[in-house]
């Protein structure tokens, strides 16, 4: 069945991969490094386009992401030259880079970056195996609350030709000014939908594997590559660790479901990793300071769209990378190796970018009552011992293996006494919101200190992978690096000793060979985990259309099948907000009263919800379903997602057979297809 994914999944790869190369070969970046932060520009080209079409008077279409692509690739282009010419590419200038610093050019030689490709290839692999898995089928849908408007709204933007994050909402504000709402993901989905013969359904599980399986390892493997050298070893393992975490992307297609987050934070990591090479707290140099600069800013903008608090999670876990070059600054000017004015200037730069960050974290937030619902749920150690026990919020058993691996490495960077210190930091950081996400009162601050991921647990746990795989790779590194040193040692005796030279030949080759079994105990290990393994199980149940699914079963798709044959394209359908109803609308384009259970109801539709089963005797129903031409009416029952119950909302809808409101047209099971005859 997930052959039926191939076709959409490929144009999804041309969409969130070409324009973003478009921009970084314009950029003259080169390999593995072009290709790793290209998605996060494309991301930022597509919804850019996007919101500017309406302005320009076009429909939203598959060109346009790539006409704005080609606009910022040639200014890129013009940028680069013109500061290389002037020899202000790279400022200040690699001479002055620390000796411990590797200063690695780009390179377009696959050879050169064979492990790099290799492992990318790996992860990609195991999270197709594992989001297939978790996924079901490609035709499935996340029974979840959000995923009534993510379904919706792909329709919606193919239908009205318009994409823009100023735009969607519209779906579900009635008459008021729709608010903005980052729509980069229901962008990208509507391009596979509008552009192929997938359903809606289809194209975003094509683009959640693309985002999860291809984007997520490529972006990870970024960030861990420029911050500090990777070998075979140490990439192979972090490919496995990667896809072996149920905190991320696995939590963000179980929960929610939380689409435009599962984009954002597969950008995350490029964002860090670019951060960390303009800053130079890492071990290694890839890019030049106004590649970095100029491509940055797209980044940080494709990572917003997405969603903000992605970019506000990028921002905050970042502040450490600060805060060690402001120290480093500090300690250059006493060491006189920088002026004292230059210094002064850099220290007041770095503490403006401080108040940046605090400036944003108090605006770029959404309003208290967006997650009023999310209360603490435990104490402080409580969270604590769910972060360190790498128990993702007590949804899973302990990953025992992943935390004795941090723990490791963690103690090894601690003891190399090098300028990695940061990443301790961008743990804490992490660490402190994941225990106030859990366990902060609202008495104490809740929504200043967590509101920004609208007080969900959900949210902030999925950015541990994040702040945890550094310290993974960097053990593997260290583990790899330590062979080298005994398989030197091995060579030089075996040169002093000829008459040892078979015991040395079989040594030598068992090195590597201890490599790759150490890659698949490990891997072996963390992809067969019980937490991980049930998690995906749970998941393919929360996906998986049962008689007792809160939004679709399979009377429920029977029946959306079979709506083209009584319903026509300009007929409206009523619909209970808050079970599978609304998505009449995604799976046939018939519209109905209600595309998400929240959305600002008409006073005309309050009125039909009140008083439905009146029609015989009030009139003002009658003259209501005639004007906005609703004709049918659809009974999914009385589940509802998330167990609710807001058949207080619906009173109308009693009663309306025995009334003769509607009369039979199409019954799959439980679930049946009503025409209202009363205005007949």
């Amino acid at each position: 069945m997930w052959i039926n994914a191939l076709l959409p999944a490929a144009l999804a790869l041309v969409v969130v991969f070409v324009p973003g190369l478009m921009v970084t070969i314009a950029a003259r970046l080169k390999g593995f490094d072009a290709f790793a932060i290209a998605p996060a520009i494309s991301v930022a080209v597509v919804a850019g386009s996007a919101i500017l079409a309406p302005f320009f008077g076009f429909d939203w279409a598959l060109w346009l992401p790539f006409v704005l692509a080609l606009f910022i690739a040639v200014l890129a282009a013009l940028v680069v030259w013109g500061f290389d010419s002037v020899g202000l590419l790279d400022v200040p200038s690699r001479r002055r880079l620390n000796s411990t610093v590797d200063a690695t050019p780009m390179s377009w030689s696959f050879k050169g970056q064979l492990w790099h490709y290799l492992a990318w290839a790996l992860a990609l692999i195991l999270l197709v195996r594992n989001m297939t898995n978790s996924l079901g089928n490609p035709e499935w849908i996340s029974q979840t609350w959000d995923n009534i408007f993510h379904q919706n709204a792909i329709r919606y933007i193919a239908d009205h030709g318009n994409g823009s994050a100023l735009f969607i909402n519209s779906m579900v504000s009635a008459n008021e000014t729709p608010a903005f709402y980052p729509a980069a993901w229901h962008d990208i989905v509507s391009l596979v939908f509008m552009n192929t013969e997938a359903s809606v359904a289809l194209s975003t599980n094509a683009v959640a594997l693309v985002v999860s399986a291809v984007v997520w390892p490529l972006s990870a493997l970024y960030m861990l590559r420029s911050i500090f050298p990777l070998g075979r070893f140490a990439l192979m393992l972090s490919a496995v660790a990667l896809a072996s975490f149920p905190a991320y992307p696995y939590l963000l297609v179980f929960f929610g479901v939380l689409y435009p987050n599962l984009l954002g934070y597969s950008l995350v990591p490029v964002g860090i990793g670019m951060m960390a090479q303009l800053f130079r707290v890492g071990l290694v140099r890839h890019l030049a300071t106004v590649q970095t600069v100029y491509l940055g800013i797209f980044v940080a903008l494709g990572t917003a769209i997405a969603h903000p608090n992605a970019v506000m999670s990028m921002l905050v876990l970042v502040t450490p990378i600060f805060a060690t070059r402001l120290v480093m600054q500090i300690v250059s000017a006493v060491q006189k190796q920088t002026p004292a004015w230059v210094a002064v200037l850099q220290v007041l730069g770095l503490l403006a970018l401080f108040t940046v960050v605090y400036y944003l974290w108090g605006v770029v937030r959404p309003p208290k009552e967006a997650g009023d619902m999310w209360h603490p749920y435990m104490s402080q150690g409580g969270a604590l011992g769910e972060l360190l026990s790498h128990q993702v919020l007590s949804l899973t058993k302990p990953l025992w293996l992943v935390s004795a691996l941090f723990v490791v490495g963690a103690y090894l960077l601690v003891t190399a006494k090098n300028r990695l210190y940061w990443l301790f930091g961008t743990w804490v950081v992490l660490a402190y919101f994941y225990i106030a996400v859990r366990s902060l009162d609202w008495e104490d601050g809740r929504y200043d200190v967590v509101g920004v991921w609208y007080h969900d647990s959900y949210r902030v746990a999925a950015l541990i992978p994040l702040v945890v795989l550094p310290f993974i790779a960097y053990l593997a590194q260290h583990l790899a690096e330590w062979a080298q040193r005994i398989y030197a040692g091995w060579t030089a005796r075996r040169v002093a000793a000829e008459t040892a030279s078979y015991r040395a030949d079989v040594r030598l080759r068992l090195l590597p060979a201890a490599g790759v079994v150490a890659v698949l105990v490990v891997g072996g290990a963390l992809q067969t985990s019980a937490p991980l393994t049930k998690f995906i199980d749970s998941i393919f149940w929360q996906y998986a259309p049962e008689d007792e699914s809160p939004l679709l079963g399979p009377d429920e798709i029977t029946i959306f099948e079979h709506l083209d044959d009584y319903v026509e394209e300009d007929e409206k359908i009523v619909v209970q907000a808050f079970n599978g109803g609304p998505l009449a609308y995604a799976y046939t384009g018939r519209e109905v009263s209600a595309y998400h259970a929240l959305w600002d109801m008409t006073d005309d539709e309050a009125y039909v919800y009140q008083n439905l089963n009146a029609a015989n005797e009030d009139p003002k129903v009658c003259e209501i379903l005639e004007r906005e031409n609703y004709r049918y009416y659809l009974e999914f029952g009385h589940i509802e997602v998330n167990e609710a119950d807001h058949s207080v909302w619906y009173p109308g809808f009693e009663e309306v057979v025995e009334n003769n409101v509607v009369e039979e047209t199409y019954r799959a099971g439980g679930a049946k297809l009503y025409k209202i005859t009363a205005c007949d």
